[in-house]
């Protein structure tokens, strides 16, 4: 049986990221039956600062930066952490170095998307916003070819189009939209 029953969103960001995600987290007033995990390129000592800094600015959820596994993930709650996250169908959160890793991006957002797509008994959105590479990109893709809604940051409001721009290269987007158009679509998502 699995705990994931609720709905989940994914965010998956670089160069750019923390303002976006502030603006995605300041929008959402209420309480929502799902759970926010972000992956959100960033070393371990700012990482713990934003998600101190998310914490305050929304009274309605929790904010948590993880350091260790998780073992059940809470709805109403946002997580941030600084290893690689997999998502495991009992409701487990694993972090993990990843063995023979020599890219560039922690946490890694291909990894979260990937093990998302194999989740049952829940409603996945994932979302790609600004940053540079492709990290994400293949994810996304995996999300999109299990059934979930996947989008896109689009060109005009991303700080640096790189991830969003491969990730709609390899048609792994459902859709592209403006930050202002992805707050709207996380609010309906979640409400």
């Amino acid at each position: 049986m699995s705990y994931l029953k609720h709905r989940l969103l994914l965010i998956g960001a670089s160069t750019g990221g923390p303002g976006l995600i502030e603006k995605i987290v300041t929008s959402i007033d209420h309480s929502f039956d799902g759970s926010i995990i972000i992956a959100q390129h960033m070393d371990r000592v700012s990482l713990a600062s934003f998600a101190k800094r998310l914490d305050r600015i929304n009274i309605h959820t929790k904010v948590y930066f993880c350091e260790k596994s998780v073992q059940k993930i809470d709805t109403n709650s946002i997580y941030l952490f600084n290893k690689s996250a997999i998502l495991k169908q009992n409701g487990l959160l694993v972090l993990q170095a990843l063995k023979n890793y020599k890219g560039i991006y922690h946490p890694n957002i291909n990894e979260l998307f990937f093990s998302a797509a194999d989740l049952k008994d829940c409603d996945i959105r994932a979302y790609l916003l600004s940053g540079i590479g492709a990290d994400g990109a293949k994810g996304l893709l995996a999300v999109k070819k299990a059934g979930f809604i996947c989008v896109a940051q689009d060109e005009q409001t991303s700080i640096v189009y790189g991830m969003p721009k491969i990730a709609k290269e390899l048609n792994a987007t459902s859709k592209i939209f403006s930050i202002e158009e992805i707050i709207r679509d996380i609010n309906v998502f979640l409400a």
